[in-house]
């Protein structure tokens, strides 16, 4: 099976592929986001007529089934047990990070550009995800001192910015005690102070610092508040941190007239993922309160729907009294 699915491959996401992604020139990537894409298997196939038709019905027919699990508090449970079998592992490895790689990375046909794609290797999400970590932290992050990523879960981003960041202060909040403990582990691995904190998006913690210096992180923790985003997004505000980075399913850039945006848009709503967090910023704009900078579509997702959208704003400070 591996072997006929190889032999069909017809493309690769080379960089220039991945750059037309991201929205750059091929130049413009940083050297390691090219190290990670020349050092992983990115060939694809992209499935065509009735197979094509299978998989978007396959996906619809998920997004119906009544006992589909929908995001919200009540998942925290879920989670834990989640980080805490990849704490399991990790301990069991001797703290070896690439016992980190989130389990839910596991799909062989996933969505890019419009089309589903038959991967010739497992790992192709999670190396593409990993890709566009190291383009955005180079662009974005390289005047912060401290990263402060909510929703961390097993820490790999946190991993990805110690590589890029040497002297970047880290810490990752998530509301699973398994992720502090992995965290822990990863500071003594890495011989380097990372923190880690239990926070509830829900019910942010009045105690956690941001403000000047500091950059926030998501990356597929928004899309679990759903509409609820509220609360998190006063509490950032009211803090000012120089700089959000989120890399999250944005329901807004599906098109109502593509039945394969369709499809995914049924997904995640059905999912109660994030929904409203755009538009609230594009508000927030308006009123001259936040400065969005970067708003893309990747056109890249796992197989049923795009989970690694980007934008990227900052509060403008003077409109908060000067802070």
């Amino acid at each position: 099976m591996t072997t006929q699915v190889i032999e069909r491959t017809q493309c690769a996401l080379d960089a220039a592929r991945f750059a037309a992604m991201v929205g750059v020139a091929p130049t413009e990537l940083a050297p390691s986001c090219r190290r990670v894409l020349a050092d992983s298997d990115l060939r694809y196939e992209v499935l065509q007529g009735r197979e094509r038709e299978g998989h978007l019905l396959s996906a619809l027919r998920e997004s119906e089934l009544p006992d589909l699990r929908v995001s919200g508090p009540h998942r925290a449970a879920d989670w834990e047990r989640g980080w805490g079998e990849n704490l399991r592992e990790f301990e069991a490895a001797g703290c070896e990070p690439g016992t980190l790689v989130p389990k839910y990375n596991r799909h062989r046909v996933l969505r890019l550009m419009g089309d589903y794609v038959r991967v010739a290797d497992p790992r192709f999400e999670y190396d593409v995800y990993t890709a566009l970590r190291h383009h955005h932290f180079t662009r974005w992050f390289g005047e912060a001192e401290r990263v402060v990523e909510f929703g961390c879960g097993t820490g790999t981003s946190l991993l990805v910015l110690a590589e890029l960041f040497p002297k970047l202060q880290l810490c990752g909040l998530d509301w699973a005690e398994s992720s502090q403990q992995i965290l822990r582990g990863l500071s003594e691995r890495l011989g380097r102070p990372i923190e880690g904190r239990r926070f509830d998006m829900f019910a942010p913690d009045a105690s956690v610092p941001l403000g000047k210096g500091t950059a926030v992180l998501t990356s597929a923790a928004l899309e679990q508040i759903g509409g609820n985003h509220g609360p998190l997004l006063e509490f950032v505000l009211e803090r000012a941190p120089d700089l959000c980075v989120h890399f999250e399913p944005l329901v807004e850039f599906y098109e109502p007239a593509s039945l394969f945006d369709e499809v995914a848009r049924r997904y995640h709503a059905r999912r109660n993922y994030l929904t409203g967090f755009v538009p609230r910023l594009q508000e927030l704009e308006a009123q001259g309160k936040v400065e969005i900078l970067e708003l893309r579509r990747t056109g890249f997702g796992s197989y049923f729907h795009e989970g690694y959208s980007v934008v990227v704003w900052r509060p403008v400070r003077q409109a908060r009294g000067g802070r």
